[in-house]
């Protein structure tokens, strides 16, 4: 359960920032956008606290990072199409970190 809370976390997290990001490209309800960007980070940092009552903090901040960037790469491979290979590098490169900061 402490890790799917976790994972949750950087899934609303993520959720947050594409609709944040959806808000400034549709104007008309970009009002609505940010009240659920808002809802979405409430529910994201909820989820946060409570996987860290079982969780150490040096594995669930990166490992709640990279679901994030993970989820974020996804949808813009998906909706906005232009990922390039330095951003796919990049985030490669940051997976990789987490991987060796919560390896044990």
């Amino acid at each position: 359960m402490n890790y799917a809370a976790l994972v949750a976390s950087g899934l609303f997290g993520a959720i947050a920032s594409i609709l944040l990001r959806l808000a400034g490209t549709h104007e008309a309800a970009g009002l609505l956008l940010r009240g659920l960007a808002i809802v979405s980070y409430g529910a994201g940092f909820v989820l946060y606290a409570l996987s860290l009552k079982r969780i150490p903090l040096t594995i669930a901040y990166p490992l709640m990072v990279a679901v994030s960037i993970i989820s974020v790469a996804i949808f813009s491979a998906i909706v906005e199409q232009n990922v390039t290979w330095r951003q796919v590098s990049g985030a490669t490169i940051i997976l990789a970190g987490v991987w060796v900061l919560t390896w044990k």
